[in-house]
């Protein structure tokens, strides 16, 4: 599992204000190696193969289908590019000495993205920051369901791509809806492994990111 937080900023824009001061926040606070992943770098990084459909998408989607790339082919931290409240290195050391998988913030009453677990926030962790052991069996799911949706949905992303970074359907034609690809899966699947779940790690800031 490696010692690192993994961000991503999938866009050629430049990163606003708020989220410059957000990222040094993350560096600051978490006590922990920050790598920030662009489209420059990404090669550098994984030589994993990327989905086809992943040029479609939009720059919100490209970064869920970073995370989960990351998270089960490389393991460790997992940010998105907002402040944290605390230190990561305990819930590091936690999870690296147990036998449990991922370790996350404790979910809030709400924010379940997938319908029939809505009640089940207790026992979740959320979806903006995470550390994982690579090449679990949660990690082996949440990727691969990702994956099969992407088979589904390829050709008509082809022809219907993002039309810009936060599309999610509607009346642009885009086949992905906001939380299909991602918070639906992962919500899903970690509760199937809630059982290997930490909620330790310092919960990130919600607020004056964008």
């Amino acid at each position: 599992m490696d010692r690192v937080i993994y961000t991503f900023w999938t866009g050629e824009n430049e990163m606003s204000q708020n989220r410059k001061e957000a990222l040094s926040g993350l560096i600051q606070k978490s006590e922990i190696p920050v790598v920030l992943i662009t489209p420059k770098n990404i090669n550098y990084y994984t030589d994993k193969p990327i989905h086809e459909a992943y040029n479609y998408l939009s720059e919100t989607h490209k970064a869920d289908y970073l995370r989960t790339h990351f998270m089960h082919f490389h393991g460790g931290g997992y940010s998105d590019i907002k402040k944290t409240t605390g230190s990561w290195l305990d819930s590091f050391e936690n999870l690296q000495k147990s036998d449990k998988w991922i370790c996350g913030y404790k979910e809030i009453k709400g924010g379940v993205a997938y319908g029939p677990l809505h009640d089940k926030w207790d026992s979740l962790i959320g979806n903006g920051a995470y550390i994982c052991k690579p090449n679990t069996p949660l990690t082996n799911v949440w990727y691969n369901e990702m994956i099969s949706l992407l088979d589904k949905k390829l050709d008509r992303l082809k022809s219907n791509p993002a039309k810009h970074p936060q599309d999610q359907g509607a009346e642009s034609g885009y086949p992905i809806e906001w939380n299909e690809m991602l918070g639906r899966i992962f919500h899903k699947v970690s509760y199937d492994y809630k059982d290997y779940i930490l909620r330790t790690l310092p919960i990130s800031v919600f607020t004056n990111y964008r």
